[in-house]
């Protein structure tokens, strides 16, 4: 009877150690810091966000039209740029970033180029460009590019969606890579306005297609997609709250678009943002249903699952903007359309 009794204790205990190991998470996210509405700043309609490289959290208000500088720990620090078409200021100040150098960069979609200014918020210079829809600014160990759907054709009248390679000193756009849209109602199709876009140090290509209908791909400059991969998900809808905030914001751009959002798609696009963190892992951020928890699943460059990492559930929708060293900066927004921004820590308690 003993013999049992021991058999079963040690049975019981070695369950329970394998249950544990199971349940360590590689990479845990912590809520660090909190960029929300104070004495000090009114944060306005988000335009885009960033962490620049001495840590400072950078807003690009469209309503102040200016940029907005908070401290690691949220404090109000200073703005920088005001509304007008002159030399370092803004009419719609959108995405922004900043360089391995730490010259930041603002996409101006109102005069139509990038605004550069200095890692002292002093304005530096202008680039020009042809603006267009699902700009996205992103880096690799050596460049900084900038993608979009121009609003203007290609000369030869296929739309397209462009990767251009950033030249700083230069003040100048080269193209990168050009996937021209010949076909609008093509569902497989490797690029759209609403595509969300990495590129590894080796020059290749990750993406997301229209409407995500399919799995990440891995795509060379030739346009050859090497690899898909990814988990398949299916689509998730809007709730009924969640709807009228989008067609109440549209309405507060234009009426015409506010009435297109109310006809249009009801369902969310499958990916919220995709980021290569500086250990060479990609981050999907997936959409979540109202109240659900966040989830990012994380790959290496070679499309293999690694892991995931989640967030608590919670009504606020967060779309993942970028992964700094050990920071990751989102954009939160409440079921009263109040607008936030968050910084979690990362914590690796294994590769």
């Amino acid at each position: 009877m003993i013999f049992f009794i021991i058999i079963y204790l040690v049975s019981a205990f070695s369950v329970v150690e394998t249950d544990t190991t199971k349940s360590q998470t590689p990479v845990a996210l912590h809520l660090e810091t909190v960029i929300e509405d104070s004495e000090e700043a009114i944060l306005g309609k988000f335009g885009g966000a960033t962490i620049t490289n001495s840590g400072d959290i950078l807003y690009s208000d469209r309503d102040q039209k200016t940029v907005l500088v908070f401290n690691a720990q949220g404090d109000y620090l200073t703005k920088f740029g005001r509304e007008g078409r002159g030399p370092g200021e803004f009419e719609i100040p959108r995405v922004i970033a900043s360089d391995h150098e730490g010259f930041i960069y603002v996409s101006d979609l109102g005069n139509a180029r990038i605004s550069v200014w200095n890692s002292d918020y002093t304005y530096r210079s202008d680039i020009f460009y042809q603006p267009g829809s699902g700009t996205q600014f992103f880096k690799n160990k050596n460049d900084l590019f900038i993608f979009t759907k121009p609003f203007v054709p290609l000369q030869n009248g296929y739309d397209a969606a462009i990767i251009y390679k950033i030249d700083r000193d230069k003040r100048e756009l080269s193209q990168f890579f050009v996937y021209e849209i010949r076909d609008w109602f093509d569902e497989h199709r490797f690029f759209n306005s609403t595509s969300n876009v990495a590129i590894t140090d080796e020059d290749l290509i990750i993406a997301t297609g229209k409407l995500d209908k399919h799995q990440l791909r891995l795509i060379d400059l030739t346009g050859k997609a090497l690899k898909e991969f990814g988990k398949k998900s299916e689509p998730v809808y809007y709730t009924e709250e969640e709807m009228q905030r989008r067609i109440d914001y549209a309405a507060s751009i234009d009426p015409y678009f506010a009435e297109i959002v109310s006809q249009g798609r009801k369902y969310k696009h499958i990916y919220s943002d995709i980021e290569i963190s500086d250990r060479n892992r990609l981050w999907v951020h997936r959409n979540k249903k109202f109240g659900a928890r966040d989830e990012i699943d994380i790959y290496n460059l070679d499309g293999e699952y690694k892991t995931m990492v989640t967030i608590p559930p919670s009504p606020d929708e967060l779309q993942m903007l970028g992964i700094y060293g050990n920071k990751v900066l989102f954009h939160v927004t409440t079921p009263t359309a109040e607008e936030k921004l968050h910084v979690y820590k990362i914590e690796y308690s294994m590769d």
